[in-house]
């Protein structure tokens, strides 16, 4: 039989099994061009289901090497576009996103590992 390649449906099964279900929400950060002032600005929030699991939790998911550590990290499809600053809340607690990292098989973008921080 002949390997026909990857598809990121051969991870919805994974999904399935360990998906949670997450309030998240989009997270727009930008610069006034003439202050420099930040602004922050929040989309509304919706259902999302990704891994979710804190840092005592982590498996083995990481590639070797150096690896930055968060409070939590989220597993996402590439569909759902996790960015920077956007955030999720998950048993009473908000989470936002530091860092993407987007994973491949075979050359195809299978899912986005997230590290997370709690906010305060």
């Amino acid at each position: 039989m002949a390997c026909t390649g990857v598809g990121t449906d051969d991870f919805d099964q994974i999904w399935t099994d360990m998906g949670q279900t997450v309030s998240y929400q989009v997270v727009t950060k930008t610069e006034d061009p003439m202050t420099g002032e930040p602004t922050t600005t929040f989309g509304t929030a919706s259902n999302q289901i990704v891994i979710f699991f804190l840092e005592d939790q982590r498996f083995v998911w990481d590639k070797e090497g150096l690896v930055e550590v968060g409070d939590a990290y989220i597993i996402a499809k590439t569909s759902l576009g996790v960015s920077r600053y956007d955030q999720f809340t998950v048993g009473g607690q908000t989470y936002y996103v530091d860092n993407v990292v987007r994973r491949e098989v075979l050359g195809t973008d299978m899912m986005d590992y997230c590290t997370c921080f709690k906010v305060a």
